[in-house]
């Protein structure tokens, strides 16, 4: 059952993904032993550098919760082998993430040093970073606070639908593009013409993306249906009851079929649709 529920779950990241960026920031952890600093304190100075980033980021970005991450680790990992030094960008990875943060809180004479990184998930690149030194968790959680807005200009914000492709423009690009779609020439118009083909075609590929997404959910509890009925069915019938008791045995294991039956109608449409809105993404 959890093999589902990863699996929708990466589903509606894969929609959240089409819209906008994907950013994890993972918890700030110790980079050696002996910090004298507490859960909850770690647990505060994360949870600051998500408000910022999510404060510092277009709305079309998705900044992923703590429960969030979690819930997409696979389920035989530990989660502070996971969350170990120095694995941030392969977790990006595993877990969908464009972008991806951590932050190591280590000693230097006598104060506490914290390391905020960014990394570009796919290709592995260091996007920014900033280190502060403070005399304690206080000192850290404003330096988070003052430092992360410039940390998160880093990410690349403007992105623009190209031939079924999400393409990350520069400034000035967008700029030139923008004076030559202002002007009242055949090339804005033509221009004009493709960016509303392009949003149509994005808002039909979004919509069969959420449609299969719901179709594989729905087949996901038939299942669950499916995995009742019968356990009720063998229940009843190792029972051994009388003859004339049997009829409603027999519904029992006919509800589980009518569920099999259910889940499967919903598997197959729910792919069709996610198949087909993947290829409207790449073909339109």
């Amino acid at each position: 059952m959890f093999r589902y529920s990863l699996l929708f779950a990466m589903l509606c990241l894969i929609t959240l993904a089409k819209a906008g960026g994907v950013v994890a920031i993972l918890e700030i952890i110790p980079g050696e032993e002996n910090i004298e600093l507490t859960f909850s304190e770690y647990q505060l100075l994360t949870d600051e550098l998500r408000n910022k980033a999510r404060a510092s980021l277009p709305a079309e970005f998705t900044v992923l919760t703590r429960d969030n991450i979690l819930s997409l680790m696979p389920p035989e990992e530990e989660e502070a082998e996971c969350l170990s030094e120095g694995c941030a960008v392969d977790i990006g990875r595993a877990i969908g993430a464009e972008y991806i943060t951590q932050g190591y809180i280590r000693n230097f004479q006598g104060k506490l040093t914290l390391t905020v990184e960014l990394y570009e998930s796919m290709s592995g690149n260091m996007l920014g970073s900033f280190v502060t030194v403070q005399e304690n968790a206080t000192g850290l959680l404003s330096e988070i606070s003052k430092n992360t807005p410039e940390l998160f200009e880093k990410v690349p914000r403007a992105k623009k639908v190209e031939s079924g492709e999400l393409r990350v423009e520069s400034d000035a690009n967008l700029a030139a593009k923008e004076q030559v779609l202002n002007n009242n020439s055949p090339l804005s118009t033509l221009n004009s013409q493709l960016t509303k083909k392009s949003n149509t075609s994005l808002i039909v590929a979004i919509s069969l993306d959420v449609l299969g997404a719901a179709m594989l959910g729905y087949g996901i509890y038939q299942h669950a249906q499916k995995e009742k009925h019968y356990d009720d069915y063998k229940k009843s019938f190792d029972a051994k009851l009388p003859e004339a008791e049997r009829a409603a045995v027999d519904k029992k294991y006919d509800d589980a079929e009518s569920a099999r039956k259910s889940r499967d109608v919903g598997f197959i449409i729910g792919s069709v649709l996610l198949a087909s809105g993947i290829t409207v993404h790449i073909l339109f």
